[in-house]
């Protein structure tokens, strides 16, 4: 009999570290590499995969080994209480990279097969693809971009496999141009649209702000990587009309009435501006009059990665990173709809009743300020908390 207790013991001491691994133990990050193109800022190169010790790329079954992951889209549906198979009917998401991504539509299919999804076809024709300008004429193509276009297309599919997809291809990775594509997927009618890309702030920012201005329009992009120490966070997140999205780590929590736990992402971004001002509807903190990103937080962890289908990576992968968290948001405020007498930002934080409060962990150290820990209400690195349901969107 004592023996049988002593097993009994052991069995649940090793269930409850299995639980809470992926924040409590403060493990090392699993091997990952960066998605970065050539030419790309090394500072926004936020996409990461799962790999093994030679730098190959993991694929579900073995990122499940070192990781609690990598999650599908019904994991992501169950732990975010999404209603995704009831709404995002006639809504549209749309998702801005730079150059031609040849693969993405057969991709796509990919990922909605295996998941579940409703299948993009002639029932229900919920893809396209256009250039900058609106037209059907691919700008060159650049498989570099290959895995952000698949992150994006999959992560919105996940949150909201209802909605049609847009893929607006710029030109190049310049500034202007990827601004100017997400002002053509507006006028494509897009209700939320996510730039999968982002730079260090500039002192000309200012000059492409109006493209990230949108009435009745979510804009959301990527909080990027670590606790902001020089005063420069990622455009065009920092802008106040886009909605700054963090990251967190998510796994399965039986001990919890949700079913699910989560907690700040020690990678995640947050910070002050160093040129935008805070919008009316963000609280006055740490950054004073200036913007604090970010404002919302998904998962995106590389404990905790989520699954991805792309042919640049020779199929499935586990990844992790903001553009992540910033293409299922996009997704959840697709199937939420959309307010336009309300903008994206003010709902958010009015509406806080209606999302996950992460408390506990860090990004940096900040001599305690929850512009990069975890605390009761708004903090920086996951803003004012996670989706529950759909109701702050």
């Amino acid at each position: 009999m004592r023996t049988k207790r002593i097993m009994t013991l052991t069995g649940l001491v090793a269930a409850l570290l299995t639980v809470l691994a992926p924040a409590a133990i403060g493990a090392p990050e699993p091997a990952t590499r960066a998605i970065c193109p050539e030419g790309a800022d090394p500072a926004a190169c936020l996409l990461r995969v799962a790999v093994d010790g030679a730098g190959r790329t993991l694929g579900p079954a073995e990122a499940a080994k070192v990781t609690s992951g990598p999650l599908t889209a019904k994991d992501l549906q169950e732990a975010y209480r999404l209603p995704s198979d009831l709404l995002g009917g006639g809504r549209t998401v749309a998702v801005v990279v730079p150059f031609d991504i040849a693969s993405a539509e057969q991709d796509l299919a990919v990922y909605r097969k295996t998941n579940g999804l409703p299948a993009c076809d002639e029932v229900f024709p919920c893809f396209r693809k256009v250039n900058q300008r609106g037209g059907d004429t691919p700008p060159p193509g650049n498989s570099g971009y290959a895995v952000h276009a698949a992150a994006g297309l999959d992560l919105a599919s996940a949150a909201c496999p209802n909605c049609k997809l847009l893929l607006v291809q710029a030109d190049d990775a310049t500034f202007a141009n990827l601004a100017l594509a997400v002002d053509q997927a507006v006028a494509q009618g897009a209700d939320a649209v996510v730039p999968m890309w982002g730079v260090p702030e500039f002192e000309e920012q200012a000059a492409h702000a109006a493209y990230f201005k949108h009435r009745g329009v979510a804009i959301t992009s990527a909080s990027g990587s670590g606790f902001n120490t020089d005063g420069r966070s990622l455009v065009p997140a920092a802008y106040p009309t886009v909605i700054a999205v963090g990251g967190t780590e998510l796994w399965r929590d039986p001990a919890t009435e949700r079913g699910w736990s989560e907690s700040v992402w020690r990678e995640t971004g947050s910070g002050c501006s160093l040129y935008e001002t805070r919008p009316s509807w963000q609280r006055s903190g740490a950054c004073g009059d200036q913007r604090t990103v970010a404002d919302v937080a998904s998962v995106s962890s590389s404990h905790t990665p989520v699954q991805i289908y792309t042919s640049a990576l020779g199929g499935w992968a586990a990844a992790s990173g903001t553009p992540l968290s910033a293409a299922f948001v996009a997704g959840v405020y697709g199937l939420a709809g959309t307010d336009s007498t309300t903008s994206a930002g003010r709902r958010l934080y009015r509406g806080s009743r209606y999302l996950f409060d992460v408390t506990t962990g860090a990004n940096g150290a900040c001599a305690g300020s929850n512009v990069c820990a975890g605390s009761p209400g708004y903090d920086g690195p996951s803003g004012m908390g996670t989706p529950n349901g759909t109701g702050a969107f």
